[in-house]
Parts: C-alpha cells; structure tokens; sequence
C-alpha cells in the first residue's frame, strides 16, 4: 500500500471503527474480558462521535466558514483580466455521453461557479487544471469541452494537463504566469484553505470563490441527529483537509 494511501486509511475515522471491531474480536477469542468490556464502550462512543452530526458539523464547518464566494459588486476592477483557476476534480469516460455528464460532481460544481465568475468578468480567463491517471483525456481537457458546451469561447480557455495534485496545480501556474494577473480561485468549500495556503506559500494571493458547500443553511447548526453516512464523510473530510494542511507545513 503506497504511503499516502495508508496515512489516510489510518486517519479515515470509519476505518478506526473497523479496526476497533477487530480488535474486539481479538480480545473476546482470547478470553480478555475485561478488555473486551472497555473496548466495547469505546467503540461504542467512537461511532456515535463519528455519525452523529456534532463532531463532523463543528470539523467540517470550521473549514467552509473561512470563505464565502465572490459577487462581482465586491471586485473594484471588472475589466482586469483575471486567471480563475479551477482545481481539477476528477471524471469518467463513457463514448455514450457529453462531456459535462463525464465530469465528477466536485469537477462540475467547480466549473459551474467558475462559469459563473467568467460571464461577470468580460476579459477573464479559465484556467482548467488536472491529469488522466490512464493517459487518455485529461481532467482539464475535459472541463473545456464541457466549458465549450455551456457556451464559453475556446480562447478564453487555458489548460494545465499535467499537475496530479494541487501543489503541482500551484507551480505549474505560477511557473508559467507569476503574479502577471490577478487570480481568482474556485475549488470546495472545505478544500479552499488548504489550496489558498499552497497559493500564498508559492507568492500568489488569490481571491477566493468556494463552491460544493456540503453544510449549506441550517446544515450549519445542525448539531443534534441521528447516526448516518453522510456525518462520517463530513468528518473524514475535514481530517484529510486539516491533515493536508499539516503534511504541507511539515514538508514545505
């Protein structure tokens, strides 16, 4: 198992669960029932922390609360020509279907509020960014075609094909262009801290326009619930995010 994939089995809180179940089995095979009985409980308490909507609401909202998207009456100059860049998201392949049906929801959130910024921004440019894993269309070759199907012009398009991740989205960009023009960023919600602080930390500092808000409206005080799926990927986003954001400060 690559090493980034066992930093984030180990980190993901529904795998902990897993392991404590296992951990369970082992103590009750071999007869350890004092242990059995303490690690039961904290299996029990960790599930209900990790399904219920406290823990992952408070984790997850501390992160989409940092940003809030951008209205063109709050941009001084709108005749700038600004760089959106929109991280890349991830897509599928199927000969059956249109461009836009290809793209992952987080790719096509992404999109539509950069769309959204361009058609205010008469002289703004998108800057559509990610790889193919498989060598075939790459992801921002795919949210072109999809760009250019909801209306937007070729030339108001520019690709970064290579970058696998976002600190290599940050250097391609800043490689090609520095600080030449003023820059808008559209990536989730909860992934916008992170990717703003790899932009400032490469001498970048963008405006940020979040999207794919997973707790919207009273979403955000929703403290009380029952256990369910969705609280335990709130969660195990916001640990990857806050753990990202550690790994980078370490590393760079």
């Amino acid at each position: 198992m690559p090493f980034k994939s066992l930093i984030k089995f180990l980190i993901d809180p529904f795998a902990i669960f897993w392991l404590l179940l296992l951990i369970i089995l082992g103590a009750w095979f071999f007869k350890k029932r004092r242990l059995l009985r303490w690690l039961v409980m904290i299996s029990a308490l960790w599930f209900l922390i990790i399904s219920t909507p406290f823990v992952p609401t408070l984790v997850l909202n501390s992160l989409e609360s940092r940003f809030t998207p951008i209205y063109i009456k709050e941009i001084s100059n709108i005749e700038a020509e600004y760089h959106i860049i929109i991280l890349g998201g991830g897509h599928g392949f199927d000969s059956r279907l249109p461009a836009n049906s290809l793209l992952s929801r987080t790719a096509l959130g992404r999109l539509n509020e950069g769309i959204r910024l361009h058609r205010q921004l008469p002289n703004s440019r998108l800057v559509l960014s990610g790889y193919s894993s498989s060598g075939r269309t790459t992801q921002a070759e795919m949210m072109r075609q999809t760009a250019l199907l909801l209306g937007v012009k070729e030339k108001a398009t520019i690709l970064q094909n290579a970058p696998e991740n976002t600190r290599e989205e940050v250097e391609i960009y800043v490689e090609n262009y520095g600080n030449t023009y003023p820059v808008i960023l559209v990536t989730d919600a909860a992934h916008m801290p992170r990717a703003m602080r790899t932009f400032v930390h490469q001498g970048i500092e963008p405006l940020a326009s979040p999207t794919n808000y997973r707790l919207r409206g009273s979403w955000k005080r929703k403290w009380i619930g029952l256990p369910s799926t969705g609280n335990i990927e709130n969660l195990r986003m916001g640990i990857y995010e806050y753990v990202g954001m550690l790994w980078y400060d370490l590393k760079y």
